[in-house]
């Protein structure tokens, strides 16, 4: 990945000024509220022009019971749409989504108000919106559309005059070398390939599986995965599913990605990672992950989970660890941890509370270095550092609540904005090109400049006008940052 020369203090101290001015609501976009506020989101990000097939998400305030409410949006006295409020994401946000039902084909540039309506209920308000012209699109899109091709593993799609086109022959030869590998871990092979979309910007951590594999691929990628690491553990995911269980826990599905990629974003060793996490006095009870898993410490919650999988494996086996996992039966009505305590008991003969003792004396018996507990410190405070950017200046890439529609019906729509288009203001360039060098450096193991790059982003972060920082709280349970 292309990297950025380190700043300047000077040019840090110019960025703090720049950014109080910089950060704004989009162009284009005012807003006319009802007196319950209601936050809509627009897609694609950034300036819309002519052309473009517009979607809304419509976040409800706290105040307002969506039970049973619905939102529609009318332009030009016509409805355009309409959806419920329902769970989104893997963070289950509360929202009305509206997927591309505003299609500006036949409108000239201008503005353009756009009403929307809660029922039953009534709530009303309206959202004026700029369309810039067609001609002022921003390249490679005008050119751009989605193409494919195939490999030994996978159906790969991807969109021309990207990084990931660029480099596509590459690209496939190291999804086929991956998903063979894979192959041979679980012992298993698939019937059909694999829908692959190598995505042009950041989404979530780098990686969704959904109905086939997604994965950022771009040279100024600020979470700077190593793809071939990334590529795995997402594959991982696919042969996983296809394998079976009536439930697979989510805690397990990302552990074992983990545990058989041999780290989560780069090569990392899983037994002393998550031996230092509870050095450092930052363990999450087992219970707390298990029930609640996304809502945890990211990293954390990672590297417990591939601790707790190899842990199995060693101890029980690599058949029993199996049989134990697919044989694991849906709550219903139950919490996960309580089906997985039943699973423990006729499977392997232990209870939940066992297992989780038996796990802590083995990652009390590993051998942890003192840099094995700063590379962990450094790595949870760069990724709080990538999501607190995320949710304040890039909120589609968020991982708990990222715009990632259907690839399917975006390429029969030939939609490729809402991956193209990204948030390109002042603030954004400066803190993805400060969190790229600090990803450079802590892969570098040069620990000391990757502490003060972050004190850095921490510094431009908290200058963030307030509006624009609304994110929600951390959850109860999850441990302060270092």
């Amino acid at each position: 990945m292309a990297g950025m020369r380190p700043l300047s203090a000077c040019l840090r101290w110019v960025l703090l000024t720049t950014i109080l001015v910089a950060c704004a609501l989009p162009a284009g976009i005012s807003l006319n509220r009802a007196a319950i506020h209601f936050t809509v989101i627009l897609h694609p990000d950034g300036a819309l022009y002519v052309g473009d097939q517009v979607s809304f998400e419509v976040l409800a305030p706290a105040q307002f019971d969506s039970t049973g409410q619905r939102v529609a949006v009318s332009f030009n006295g016509q409805e355009l749409g309409r959806a419920s409020f329902a769970p989104y994401g893997v963070g289950e946000r509360r929202e009305a989504v509206l997927r591309w039902v505003w299609d500006t084909r036949q409108l000239k540039p201008g503005s353009y108000t756009l009403s929307f309506a809660t029922y039953p209920g009534g709530t009303k308000w309206v959202e004026s919106v700029s369309l810039g012209p067609a001609s002022q699109v921003p390249p490679p899109e005008p050119e751009a559309h989605w193409a494919s091709t195939t490999t030994v593993c996978c159906t790969i799609y991807y969109i021309t005059g990207t990084d990931a086109a660029r480099d596509i022959a590459s690209l496939g030869q190291i999804a086929d070398v991956q998903s063979a590998d894979v192959s041979a871990r679980l012992g298993t092979s698939l019937k059909e390939k694999i829908p692959l979309v190598f995505l042009p910007r950041v989404l979530g951590n780098g990686g969704f599986t959904l109905n086939g594999v997604y994965v950022s691929y771009l040279d100024e990628n600020y979470g700077d995965t190593d793809v071939s690491l990334l590529l795995h553990h997402e594959f991982v995911h696919f042969y996983d599913q296809s394998l079976g269980g009536k439930y697979l826990p989510v805690f397990f599905e990302e552990g074992l990605a983990v545990y058989l990629s041999g780290g989560h974003f780069r090569p990392e060793p899983i037994g002393p990672q998550a031996a230092a996490v509870l050095d450092l006095g930052w363990y999450i009870p087992l219970e707390t992950l298990v029930d609640n898993f996304y809502h945890q410490q990211h990293e954390i919650g990672y590297a417990e989970a591939a601790g707790l999988v190899q842990y199995l494996g060693t101890t029980y086996g690599w058949e029993a660890f199996n049989r134990f996992y697919r044989s694991i039966q849906p709550p219903e009505g139950k919490s996960a941890s309580a089906v997985i305590d039943a699973a423990l008991q006729s499977n392997l003969g232990i209870s939940f509370g066992k297992m989780e003792a038996g796990y802590k004396n083995y990652l009390r018996a590993q051998t942890v270095t003192e840099a094995d507990k700063q590379d962990l410190q450094l790595t949870v405070r760069f990724f709080e550092a990538l999501r607190r950017y995320q949710q304040a200046l890039d909120p589609s890439a968020y991982f708990l609540t990222a715009w990632l529609p259907d690839g399917a019906e975006m390429r029969k729509r030939g939609i490729v904005a809402d991956l193209l288009r990204v948030p390109q203001g002042t603030a954004n360039r400066w803190i993805e090109s400060l969190l790229m060098q600090a990803w450079k450096e802590l892969s570098a193991r040069e620990y000391a400049a990757a502490d003060r790059t972050l004190n850095g982003i921490d510094v431009l972060l908290s200058v963030i006008p307030p509006p624009l920082r609304a994110a929600p709280a951390a959850p109860e349970g999850s441990p302060d940052p270092p």
